[in-house]
């Protein structure tokens, strides 16, 4: 069965037979061409059908310090396989917990293996490890094997209340959905120049590649991943198309860095990840004067983004937030009214043929989030998002219906940093909150029994990636409640702001 024409391998020979020596990558000081970049892939792809890898669930740590991680990619995809990118930084026991919770039996080794991989391999003797340039395979005449939309992408991971982290089944129809009406809504150029600012474990990385290889453009990673020279960077490598979360040009606007005009070569700026403060745009179309702003929006489990909100106005006089805007494509959403609310706020639900099929080995999380609706057709994605509808059908951020929220644009339940701190704490409790400073989301926690900070703080580094650490942990002798009963986050982070 040929592959769907949308579909990311497809997208990519396509750019593969019109611009060879075209760049396709940049990073770490290497620039590869779209024909070495295949060729790599291909020897990395025969070498997974080799090691019994063909249509099977891959891990690799996601390095982004050379081109070997993004060909593990394109491999596994070209294998008919389904990438599971870890977090560079670990810690072990994440690692561990995905590779056994998603069944992945391979793993591709990074080039030069770093202390945490080499721990991870002797607590997983069970693993089969690859290793790119280990074996002399023929690389030219690979064929992509035959895949359906049905067949699984890629696995991502997001935060979880109670059992740790869930997840997602990624479909490559879910994918060819995605890159299809994405690139109809917008268009690019084999002389576009785009950034690779997101963490290859994080959903929004999808976009940066394969948006990128479908049109013979280049993939231009930063050195700074924090990006205190992001600014200095984007001039020098001369870039076209942005991508980033909101906090990301949060710092770089507290580092002075937005000055106008600063950013003169931008035709495309998306924002997505993150709630979009007005004023932050104000100050980015200033130094991007050339560029159209969009805020995009959309979670792991409806496929990157799924609605869309071009600035092409003045801010709005009341500041706050950027709309998230308007379903592009065949997208579908739908308000589920809240309790005491008109029709027009409420839970946000999401439709369409990028809304994943749910959550692996998690039946009940799955039947609670993907949800059959009477007379409506196919699976619709509860967000936990409470938005508002204007009377043009534009939608508006207002907030969680739970706690969920992000931090440097990964998708963090609070609740898992406290259910990770509990054994810990002696039957005390724990409480985690987010505080925005300066448009930047940081996470304070608050526990009510006598405690070594420092020693909480240490055990959070080895069980959570780094985005879950609080920037504070705070002990109080009681922690505030609601008149019912409940904690008082409110009250809370109105003591975090004020530095208590």
């Amino acid at each position: 069965m040929p592959l769907e024409p949308s579909d990311p391998i497809h997208l990519f020979l396509r750019a593969i037979e019109r611009w060879p020596e075209r760049i396709a990558l940049e990073v770490a000081g290497e620039r590869w061409s779209y024909r070495q970049l295949h060729e790599r892939s291909n020897e990395l792809a025969n070498l997974l059908v080799e090691a019994g890898a063909e249509r099977q669930r891959v891990a690799f740590p996601a390095r982004r310090d050379g081109p070997w991680t993004y060909t593990a990619i394109l491999a596994i995809l070209k294998a008919g396989g389904s990438c599971v990118p870890l977090l560079p930084e670990g810690p072990i026991q994440r690692w561990n917990m995905m590779v056994e919770r998603c069944g992945a039996r391979f793993v591709i080794g990074s080039l030069e293996p770093s202390a945490m991989e080499m721990a991870f391999r002797a607590t997983q003797p069970g693993l089969s490890w690859c290793h790119p340039g280990s074996v002399d395979v023929q690389a030219t005449h690979y064929l992509p094997k035959e895949t359906t939309a049905n067949d699984e992408a890629y696995v991502m991971f997001t935060s979880g209340s109670t059992g740790g982290p869930k997840g997602v089944s990624v479909t490559r129809g879910n994918v060819a959905a995605y890159l299809r009406q994405f690139m109809t809504a917008y268009t690019f150029a084999p002389e576009d120049r785009f950034t690779q600012h997101f963490a290859l474990p994080f959903d929004l990385s999808v976009h940066d590649l394969f948006v990128t290889w479908s049109n013979g453009a280049c993939l231009c990673v930063p050195d700074d991943p924090g990006g205190l020279r992001a600014a200095a960077w984007a001039r020098k490598e001369r870039i076209t198309v942005w991508f980033s979360v909101p906090s990301l040009a949060a710092v770089m606007r507290r580092t002075r860095a937005l000055s106008p005009g600063s950013l003169p070569d931008l035709r495309y700026a998306f924002f997505c990840g993150e709630a979009l403060l007005w004023d932050l745009i104000t100050d980015w179309r200033l130094a991007a004067p050339n560029a159209r702003v969009i805020n995009l929006y959309g979670p792991t489990e409806a496929t990157i983004a799924i609605t869309a909100y071009e600035v092409d106005g003045p801010a709005s006089p009341d500041g706050g937030l950027v709309p998230i805007g308007r379903p592009f494509g065949s997208n579908l959403v739908m308000i589920a009214p809240m309790e005491g609310m008109d029709t027009h706020e409420g839970e946000l639900l999401l439709g369409g043929p990028q809304v994943a099929a749910g959550y692996i080995s998690a039946p009940e999380a799955t039947a609670k989030a993907f949800v059959q609706l009477p007379d409506t057709a196919g699976t619709w994605y509860r967000t936990g998002d409470r938005v508002r509808m204007g009377e043009d059908g534009t939608l508006h951020f207002i907030g969680r219906v739970d706690h969920q929220l992000k931090v440097l644009g990964h998708r963090i339940e609070p609740g898992e940093v406290d259910e990770t701190l509990a054994p810990f704490l002696g039957g005390g409790n724990a409480v985690t909150v987010p505080v925005v400073l300066n448009g930047v989301t940081r996470l304070i926690t608050f526990v009510d029994v006598p405690a070594d900070v420092s020693t909480l703080l240490e055990h959070l580094r080895k069980e959570l990636p780094a985005p879950f650490i609080p920037e504070r942990i705070v002990v109080l002798n009681e922690l505030p409640r609601t008149p019912n009963g409940k904690w008082d986050r409110s009250q809370l982070i109105r003591m975090a702001q004020d530095g208590q």
